[in-house]
């Protein structure tokens, strides 16, 4: 120690001296905080769940006012001939920003007694705001009995109002909707009830010239000879392939409609590319349930996926002009690597893993596209491995989920047990970004996991709050009007467009969110399935986000344009640049 009054070494500070660094160590390390603090404000980590959330539903159907029943033509001692039919629509038939409800009519088959009372007609509900549902049909033009299959929505006329489309067994219905509720049957002007003695299924509305008008697309499912009642082809489909029974049904090719304008359409099947021939058979595709749109390549206009009841499904891609061409996978053992690539192809990236831009990535993702169709070892078919499904972002984290109503039917017409039953539970199918996690629905009392026969599953936010409601359409049966009741508390964003230079739906363009924590990405389709459809609104969950920096929306045309949302958990609208 040195002695007192002599110098310290050289390089000890005295005590209770400050270094010569602290005056700039100091506001450097206050500077590396402030500036820690502003990165992770700006560019804060990706949020992400590890475990799935509870599915959490609550059957909302009794409160809501839906009394619709689907009739499926089954009387005492009188088995139905099918169970496919069960379609259900979210539209905003009157423009009030609150999506409103349509259900396919069922009705008796031709040998059948009708049914006691008021006939099983078609049915439009109107939604308040809060979750109810106002009886609207009578007296819309609507309230018409058909053997009702599938439905599309799409304004074929752009005057800004949704019309419906509804497929049938022996004819078609197109309703022009006319404003204040009604509807008028404009089918036979329109030129496409098709042919009596077919038998369609689902259909879509997409432009496939590019003029700005909408197209219709239609599955049609199976045909029996003109010289045949319907129940002698049932009957003959049955007892099956004999030199002196009836034909039963056969194979028939999609059928498409070109719109001309004016209200009306000019039949252009021959010439799209869609006339697919089976190998095997040499007969058309045999027995297509659903034509879903999506723009599988991202180049702006939207593909066509088929689903079939037997086998697998098809992509055809959209030539631009009108046309179509098949695609194929290049080996059977690479199909999910080559519509990997397929998807890829896109000019638009998405942020992460399970942010697919567009729904043919979703159910590629979830192996529900372009996929070999498993045996099902009996004598029905999951409707889930056919669209018989919706997508939502259920807990709106970013990520699009699957809501499955896990429906059955037969494999194919009449080729049913007596005495079988088609009942099964909905489940989620939540999306973690990396996996699929499948759950049963759980919720109160009213139990929305018990089992059902579901056919149509659409989604739409009901309640106005961005969370998606649930409605599933059952064959033979009242519908399930299903609320989410998960409360995630995560903020969110819904987006419509107008195409003004494209068609007004605006099919085929694709809207960027940006967020601090990345770009989520979805493409304006319609949102159609198994006998439904879902609204048309986009919904962003921004998970952990609770700020949008910008919007961008690039057209069909390719035109870019940007805009500011001005806040979160809100509705915005986006016209296109004319």
């Amino acid at each position: 120690m040195p002695a007192p009054g002599s110098p310290e070494p050289a390089g000890r500070p005295r005590r209770g001296a400050l270094s010569p660094l602290v005056p700039v160590l100091v506001p450097l390390a206050v500077a590396a905080i402030l500036i820690g603090v502003w990165f992770s404000r700006l560019f804060p980590p990706v949020w992400r769940e590890s475990a799935p959330p509870p599915a959490r539903f609550e059957d909302v159907t009794r409160e809501s006012g839906l009394a619709f029943s689907h009739d499926n033509g089954a009387r005492d001692g009188i088995d139905t001939p099918t169970a496919l039919a069960g379609a259900v629509a979210f539209l905003d038939y009157d423009n009030d920003g609150r999506p409103d409800l349509f259900f396919a009519a069922g009705t008796a088959w031709p040998w059948v007694p009708p049914r006691e009372g008021t006939p099983a007609n078609c049915a439009l509900y109107h939604n308040d705001g809060s979750g109810r549902f106002t009886d609207a049909t009578r007296g819309s033009g609507l309230d018409v009995p058909m053997l009702g299959m599938g439905v599309a929505v799409g304004d074929f006329d752009g005057d800004g109002l949704p019309d419906i489309f509804v497929t049938g067994v022996g004819g078609n219905r197109l309703f022009h909707n006319l404003g204040n509720g009604h509807f008028a049957d404009v089918t036979d002007r329109a030129g496409v009830r098709g042919d009596p003695h077919v038998w369609s299924t689902g259909a879509v509305w997409i432009d496939m010239f590019g003029e700005g008008r909408l197209d219709l697309v239609v599955c049609n499912y199976a045909r029996w000879a003109s010289q045949t009642s319907l129940r002698d082809a049932f009957t003959a489909e049955v007892a099956g392939p004999s030199y002196t029974a009836p034909a039963g049904f056969v194979s028939v090719f999609p059928s498409v409609y070109r719109n001309l304008g004016g209200g009306r359409f000019a039949e252009v099947s021959a010439r799209t590319g869609l006339a697919l021939i089976d190998r095997q058979t040499g007969f058309p595709m045999a027995h297509p349930l659903v034509v879903a749109a999506m723009d599988a390549n991202g180049d702006g206009r939207l593909d066509l996926l088929f689903k079939y009841q037997s086998g697998g499904d098809m992509l055809f891609l959209n030539q631009g002009d009108g046309t179509f061409r098949p695609w194929n996978p290049p080996s059977e053992g690479r199909r999910e690597g080559a519509s990997a690539g397929l998807v890829g192809a896109g000019p638009l990236a998405f942020s992460h893993t399970g942010q697919a831009a567009g729904r043919f990535g979703i159910l590629r993702e979830a192996g529900l596209a372009l996929a070999p169709t498993p045996d099902e070892g009996g004598p029905a078919c999951r409707l889930q491995d056919k669209l018989g499904i919706a997508l939502l972002d259920y807990d709106l984290d970013g990520r699009i989920d699957i809501l499955t109503g896990d429906g059955l039917a037969e494999q194919a017409p009449g080729q049913f047990e007596r005495g079988r039953s088609f009942l099964s539970a909905p489940a989620l199918i939540w999306n973690n970004g990396d996996s699929w996690v499948r759950s049963r629905l759980v919720g109160g009392d009213a139990g929305p996991g018990a089992p059902l026969e579901a056919r149509g599953v659409a989604v739409a936010d009901v309640f106005g709050d961005g969370d998606m409601a649930v409605v599933i359409a059952q064959n033979g049966g009242p519908p399930r009007l299903l609320r989410n009741g998960l409360r995630s508390h995560h903020s969110w964003l819904r987006v419509d467009l107008v195409g003004t230079r494209c068609q007004r739906d605006a099919g085929g363009a694709r809207v960027e969110v940006h967020t601090p924590r990345g770009i989520l990405v979805q493409t304006m389709e319609p949102a159609t399935g198994f006998m439904a459809q879902s609204e048309k609104t986009l919904t962003f969950g921004l998970g952990g986000d609770d700020r949008v920096r910008k919007v961008v929306v690039r057209w069909p045309n390719g035109v870019l344009q940007e805009v500011r949302s001005p806040g979160v958990n809100r509705r915005i609208l986006i016209t296109e640049p004319r």
